[in-house]
């Protein structure tokens, strides 16, 4: 059966031709829609260099077809300007994987959802080096919009790209926005500058459980204060996952909550990411809400700030979200470390150490029992005292970073931390990143090593 059907397509597609497009008129069209419209299943229409604007070069609708639309210079050179006045491309005729757009710019597109690109009613593409910038769209998806399809997404970039405020409820993803059922594949594509009104700045999700591998999130922000999610706002959305991403410089023009990462009532996975150097009134690195949970593992949380004196820098769980943390690493934190109100996750093989400001974890209310066990708690700024009472096998030793001021929390090569120092298993983000630290560290409080300035 399976050679009847790789038969079956290799004659559907034997007769696949090559049409080209050029804007000066050496091709076969002089416009993509064209050039679109005339192809086959399996066709391939290639779009030589150069700008493309105007009617037939904006509002691309495949129509159903699953052709391949491609550069040939690639993105840098291939650009559809959409000159405000459309959205560049639209897939809602049941498009599958074989539809690909590879090596374009979108750019200046404006719409109410899905400025860059909108994907419905279950079609599944495929972009390729692709950059979409400067898209506006009022409602949600400045860059690419996926309601109920799931595209596939890779090696693209969403750039300054903005979702604001058409209505009181509007301006969410200006990035990314994905919406009512979508799981699309997202890997090594960078969200950067990206602003929405009121969340998501970089990405958007809301009942979609997508999953996206080895991204970066990088000063994206909000347009309202004391909104939530400056890389990327996540709602409902269980099953969603972030492995390998990067989340840094976020949040920083308004005072909002979570600028790296907000999840609000649903299970995610989170492993191996690192959130650094993110700003907000609370929460700096990542924010947990509305009976959140699922797992954190593998990731550091460094340099991340909160605005709002009392509040967590690091990652925050609140109202009854219960995450798992496992060999993560707080470090540089300027405020507390970990931040529990009305929940109590479970805290474990992790380090949390050196914060700028405050201490390792507060528990607000006082409620609050986060499980703690096998961490090492050492060199925060206000204290190295856990609270809520329910831990064991608590070290208060130096981890020994390589070099932390340069952000590299692996560890000396005599580091306690390491796999069968201390306990069996390792400690923290990271394994052995350098030769042993020279000499003996002989355990000391923060309180005590300030004394000795006095």
């Amino acid at each position: 059966p399976t050679s009847c059907v790789l038969i079956a397509l290799a004659v559907s597609y034997a007769g696949a031709t090559t049409i080209t497009v050029d804007w000066s008129g050496s091709g076969d069209f002089t416009t993509i829609q064209a050039g679109i419209d005339s192809a086959s299943a399996g066709d391939t229409v290639l779009v030589l260099a150069g700008t493309y604007t105007g009617a037939g070069n904006r509002n691309l609708d495949f129509g159903g077809t699953n052709l391949v639309l491609v550069s040939d210079a690639g993105s840098a050179t291939t650009i559809i300007d959409c000159e405000s006045a459309a959205r560049g491309l639209h897939f809602h005729n049941g498009e599958d994987t074989t539809s690909v757009v590879r090596g374009f710019t979108m750019t200046d597109a404006a719409a109410d959802s899905g400025a860059g690109a909108f994907c419905e009613g279950g079609s599944t593409p495929r972009f390729e080096d692709c950059i979409f910038l400067s898209n506006t769209a009022l409602n949600r998806g400045g860059g690419l919009c996926c309601l109920n399809s799931s595209p596939v997404v890779r090696d693209c970039r969403f750039e300054a790209n903005v979702a604001n405020q058409g209505g009181p409820d509007d301006g969410y993803g200006g990035g990314m926005a994905c919406l009512d059922g979508s799981s699309p594949l997202v890997s090594d594509t960078d969200f950067a500058l990206n602003q929405a009104y009121y969340a998501g700045g970089g990405l958007y999700a809301y009942y979609s459980p997508a999953s996206f591998d080895g991204c970066v999130f990088i000063g994206n922000n909000l347009m309202n204060y004391g909104t939530q999610g400056g890389g990327a706002a996540i709602r409902y959305s269980d099953g969603l996952i972030f492995t390998g991403c990067t989340f840094t410089e976020n949040g920083t023009a308004v005072a909002i909550v979570g600028a790296g990462l907000q999840v609000l009532g649903c299970d995610v996975t989170v492993a191996d990411c690192r959130f650094i150097d993110n700003s907000a009134g609370n929460s700096g690195g990542a924010h947990f809400t509305n009976g959140a949970g699922g797992t954190i593992s593998g990731c550091t949380f460094a340099k991340n700030v909160t605005t709002w004196g009392a509040a967590s820098a690091g990652l925050s769980c609140y109202s009854g979200s219960n995450p798992t943390i496992t060999n993560c690493t707080f470090a540089d934190n300027q405020g507390d470390h970990i931040w529990c109100h009305d929940s109590s996750p479970t805290i474990e093989y992790s380090i949390l150490a050196f914060s700028a400001l405050l201490g390792p974890i507060q528990c607000r209310t006082g409620t609050e029992t986060p499980y703690i066990h096998h961490c090492f708690v050492y060199g925060n700024a206000d204290t190295d005292t856990l609270c809520g009472g329910n831990y064991h096998d608590i070290a208060n030793l130096d981890p020994l970073f390589c070099d932390m001021p340069n952000e590299d929390y692996t560890l000396c090569g005599d580091s306690p931390c390491l796999a069968g120092v201390t306990w069996p298993q390792l400690v923290g983000a990271y394994g052995q990143g350098c030769t042993p630290c020279a000499g003996a560290v002989e355990p000391q409080s923060w309180g005590a090593i300030k004394a000795l300035y006095r």
